[in-house]
């Protein structure tokens, strides 16, 4: 006889989502980003051969620990680590909801599983969905008064994604109000198991506050407006659940202002996600923290986030048509079917496929660079690119300074005969301020290949030099 648990819808929902993971990581070959992602996963997987990436800063030690066994598998396992992830975070913000009483909590699973960056980038190795479960799981904790626990967890944060560091001082503003300031000491714990197990690495106690890559009041991708994120966020959800999550935010601060609204509500939701969105914003805005201004950080706090919206959708189906049955269900039924199908819809916020789901132009460049280099017999020779595809194209380990080194300027002083040298336009020309010029007038390089591709207007060419 199957638990009577085990037909709450949670779990059909959970099923399916796990079907459609599996078809998305055996149908699409993407990586969710070019850079980044691929960067991640080459640190999860080459960190038992180098148990010094275990405490990377960059990587974020957390992250890199949990993700390494599933990386051992190429980016097939790094991809399966994050729908994992995210199969659990939804599970998690599904009880929250629950937790909080909300009506229509099961909405709250369609509001996560469809936001089309959401989804895309589950598929990816970056650390924003491990962020995002910790949040979930951490406010869960919070809920069920399991405070020991709940600090333990957020105390990890900032080794998952250095946000962390904002978010503990708004655990610390709800436990205050919760009267369990005894609790607050706890959230120090990452810190400190960190501090003595990275000291073999560094040699320094305080080497989680002074390895942090960005703690600079300056950033080399420049800087944006206010408003950028504001903007930005309708891309982020689709225009469906962003109408939710406009229509939540202000519920929850009309409430507020009511004294309607509980603590729980305006310092785990509303202050939770203000804190994250204005330090965002601010960081872009002064060009500080190697802010880029990308949207994808707020992946992060999607649970935060989804929470707000179904606020918003339980504020407009039953407090606006609450006691007018027929509307509420239309507009009940009309949402749900929005954010369902939006994703799918030409809208330039909606999924992409091919943009979101495949290997990019450059990333197939890439491949073909590696295979000219394999076939030409010049796989063993020393390798110095910026490109971080380059990596798994050809399947050598970057962290061994025998096979390959970071195309910089200050590498053309440690050539060797016979170094390969990539150079590619994207990374190496906008990243490492190293132009295609600087390689053909150096007379100590010897050109062997040339490729240009175009994708959406946008050039991509990639370059193979071998040292005289």
């Amino acid at each position: 006889m199957i638990n009577s648990s085990m037909k709450n819808p949670i779990y059909k929902i959970l099923f399916a989502y796990f079907v459609i993971a599996a078809f998305t990581i055996y149908y699409f070959d993407g990586t969710g980003d070019a850079g980044d992602s691929i960067s991640h996963f080459l640190f999860a997987k080459y960190a038992p051969h180098h148990p010094e990436l275990y405490f990377n800063h960059w990587a974020k030690p957390v992250f890199v620990l949990l993700a390494s066994p599933f990386a051992q598998f190429g980016f097939v396992g790094m991809k399966i680590f994050n729908a994992l992830i995210s199969l659990l975070t939804i599970f998690f913000t599904y009880k929250i909801a629950e937790q909080l009483n909300l009506k229509n909590a099961i909405i709250v699973c369609a509001i996560l599983i469809f936001t089309p960056v959401y989804f895309a980038l589950t598929f990816s190795g970056l650390t924003e969905p491990l962020f995002a479960l910790f949040i979930a799981l951490g406010i869960y904790f919070l809920l069920n008064e399991k405070y020991l626990a709940a600090c333990i967890l957020f105390s990890f944060l900032p080794f998952v994604r250095s946000e962390g560091l904002i978010l503990l001082g708004v655990i610390g503003i709800y436990l205050l109000a919760k009267g369990k300031w005894k609790s607050i000491p706890w959230l120090a714990t990452g810190h400190i198991i960190y501090s003595f197990a990275g000291y073999f690495v560094y040699h320094d106690l305080l080497w989680v506050f002074r390895k942090i890559p960005y703690a600079t009041m300056e950033s080399v991708y420049g800087h944006g407006n206010l408003a950028h994120f504001a903007q930005q966020l309708f891309y982020f959800f689709g225009l469906p659940i962003y109408i939710l999550f406009a229509l939540g935010l202000l519920s929850i601060i009309w409430s507020s202002i009511k004294m309607k609204s509980n603590y729980q509500e305006q310092i785990l939701f509303l202050l939770g996600f203000l804190t994250f969105f204005i330090a965002h914003t601010l960081f872009w805005y002064f060009g500080i923290f190697g802010s880029m201004g990308l949207t994808r950080v707020f992946i992060a706090i999607m649970p935060i986030m989804g929470i707000i919206a179904l606020k918003g959708y339980n504020f407009l189906s039953e407090e606006i048509f609450g006691k007018m049955k027929i509307p509420q269900l239309l507009i009940k039924g009309l949402f749900l079917v929005a954010v369902i199908v939006f994703p799918f819809t030409e809208n330039h916020a909606a999924l992409n496929f091919d943009r979101d789901l495949k290997l990019t132009e450059d990333q197939k460049a890439a491949t073909e660079t590696a295979k000219f280099i394999v076939e030409h017999d010049w796989k063993n020779h020393r390798a110095i690119y910026a490109h971080p595809y380059l990596g798994m194209a050809l399947n050598i380990d970057p962290f061994d300074s025998s096979k390959r080194m970071e195309l910089n300027k200050g590498v053309f002083n440690e050539l060797k005969y016979g170094d390969i040298i990539i150079w590619d336009n994207l990374f190496a020309l906008n990243d490492m301020k190293i132009s295609k010029e600087d390689l053909d007038g150096n007379s100590e390089l010897t050109s062997l290949y040339n490729s240009h591709v175009v994708e959406n207007g946008r050039e991509i060419f990639f370059s193979v030099y071998v040292k005289k």
